[in-house]
Parts: structure tokens; C-alpha cells; sequence
């Protein structure tokens, strides 16, 4: 958990992210971000929604999670799963290009107004997973409009090897309004507990759960990508599997293992234009 949360402030602290520092305006001109937290090994899970006046809004998830596994609260109160606060703008120059569009009546369809969601996933050596998700929301988004990155089962997923069952993580970026509609996040998980093919799992739920969604059909464009471990022990090994998966046209795609010299990180493109996916993996050292 501690590690997804200092990869994510990382990423929020970054201008050149959505999420955080850098996270793009609403209508009125104000900054107000999601950020979601989940840790495997308890199934607590921890969200902000439309905050402001955060630095890093993943942090905010980490603290309830904390509490949370204390127990209850006071007078036997139930420890909050999502909290709500509110805040000043920031990135007045995106903004003022993005308001100017608006006025020009240009096509969001044919513009790129900014996405760039930021996740994590890690599994220690105890076999402990966390997932977890930040972002600024789209450009121009209603005030008070929570995205996926805030919602239960729809930014991240993470849960502990238990029985036959492995274990699995997600974290997922896109267009937030799709992603809750198709329920995509929980689906993949669901996919990647049943699949003995990690690809297949990923392939199958970007296609079947997202694209050839008959609830999607009201869009155009759509737009999602995921990131996703799967652990699972087999003669006294631990097998870990890291794999991505996007049906935009690039993804920003990062890995580390503790056997390695150093981070992997590159940005995964399609092909060519006529490609519906891309769709890769490894097993981790």
C-alpha cells in the first residue's frame, strides 16, 4: 500500500500527468481530483471524490485506509469508503486554451482534451497486493462530476492469493464515464481469476466487456487501458505475471521488480490505426 501511494504522489507531483499538480480544470475553472486506494490482503478500500486544496489525493485514501483497519469509529460508526471536500483553481493556461475551444465550437470528439489518469499496482514479498488511482478528471468536466478513479470496483481492483483463487490487481485509465457504465475494472478482475491465459483475460475484457459493449453503444470514441498482476503459487513458487492492455492510441507503461537493476518504462503505441488494441505482458523475476 505504502509503495502504490509513493508511486502515485510521484505522478501526481508531475505537471505533465493529469492527476495532482497537473490535473486539468473544470468548467468553473477549478481543480477537483479523484484518487482511489485498495489493499488486498483486508479488501479495504479507500476513495476521495471532486477534491481540492490537495497536493496529493492519493493520500488521502492511504490515511482512511489506515483508519479503517482499525475498526470501527466512535459510537460504533462505520469507518467512510469515499469522502467528498472542496478548492481553488490551478493550470489557468490549459484551462483558458480549453474554455477558448469550447467557445470556438470545436469538436471534443476531434480533440484531445486530456486524460492521462495515473495508477499503480505492487505485490511484496509477502504476498500483500494494493492497487490504487489518481486523476484530475476530463477537461471541462462538470463541477462535483466524479470519475472512475473514485469509485468502488471501476479505477482499481486488488485482492490477496486465497485458496484456488490468485491473486490479482488492476488499475485502470480511460474515459471514467465509460469504464463505470461497463463495470470494465471489476469484469477484467473477474476474467483474470477464471482465465488461465493472463492475455486472453485482458484481450477478452477489452474487447468483450469494453469495445462490444452494447452499453457503450452511445459512444463514438471510446477509450481505456489497464494495467494488471496476477500471483498465484504452484509447487512452492510464486509466479507473478505483469500485463497492460489499451484501446488508445498510446499508453505510459512502467515496471520494477526487486530482481532487477532498475525500472522498465516505456510508452506502449498501436501499430497502425486500424489496430483495436494493444495488449502485452511478462512473467516478473
Amino acid at each position: 500500500m505504502q509503495a502504490v501511494t509513493e508511486a502515485i504522489k510521484q505522478l501526481e507531483n508531475d505537471p505533465s500527468t493529469n492527476a495532482g499538480y497537473g490535473s486539468n480544470l473544470s468548467l468553473t475553472g477549478k481543480v477537483e481530483c479523484d484518487a482511489s486506494l485498495m489493499v488486498g490482503k483486508t479488501s479495504t478500500f479507500g476513495a476521495v471524490a471532486a477534491a481540492s486544496g490537495l497536493k496529493n489525493p492519493i493520500q488521502t485514501p492511504y490515511q482512511m485506509i489506515i483508519e479503517a483497519e482499525k475498526g470501527l469509529l466512535s459510537l460504533g460508526r462505520i469507518p467512510p469508503m469515499q469522502i467528498t471536500v472542496g478548492y481553488q483553481a490551478t493550470a489557468q493556461e490549459t484551462y483558458l486554451k480549453h474554455i477558448q475551444m469550447l467557445v470556438d465550437e470545436q469538436n471534443s470528439q476531434d480533440t484531445d482534451l486530456g486524460h492521462d489518469t495515473v495508477g499503480a499496482i505492487c505485490i511484496d514479498g509477502n504476498g500483500d497486493i494494493a492497487a490504487g488511482v489518481s486523476s484530475g478528471g476530463i477537461s471541462l468536466k462538470s463541477p462535483g462530476r466524479v470519475g472512475e478513479a473514485a469509485m468502488y470496483g471501476s479505477g482499481c481492483w486488488a485482492q490477496n492469493e486465497k485458496g484456488d483463487l490468485p491473486g490479482v490487481a488492476c488499475s485502470t485509465t480511460g474515459t471514467g464515464e465509460q469504464i463505470m457504465r461497463s463495470m470494465f475494472t471489476y469484469k477484467c478482475v473477474e476474467r483474470l481469476l477464471k482465465e488461465d491465459d493472463m492475455q486472453s483475460a485482458i484481450v477478452d475484457s477489452l474487447n468483450k466487456d469494453f469495445l462490444e459493449s452494447p452499453i457503450l453503444d452511445i459512444y463514438d470514441q471510446k477509450s481505456v487501458g489497464t494495467i494488471a498482476l496476477r500471483s498465484q503459487k504452484s509447487r512452492g513458487k510464486t509466479r507473478v505475471e505483469f500485463w497492460f492492455g489499451h484501446v488508445t492510441e498510446d499508453m505510459g507503461i512502467g515496471y520494477l521488480s526487486n530482481k532487477m537493476k532498475g525500472p522498465k518504462a516505456f510508452v506502449s503505441r498501436k501499430a497502425s490505426s486500424n489496430d483495436k488494441m494493444v495488449s502485452r505482458g511478462w512473467l516478473i523475476p
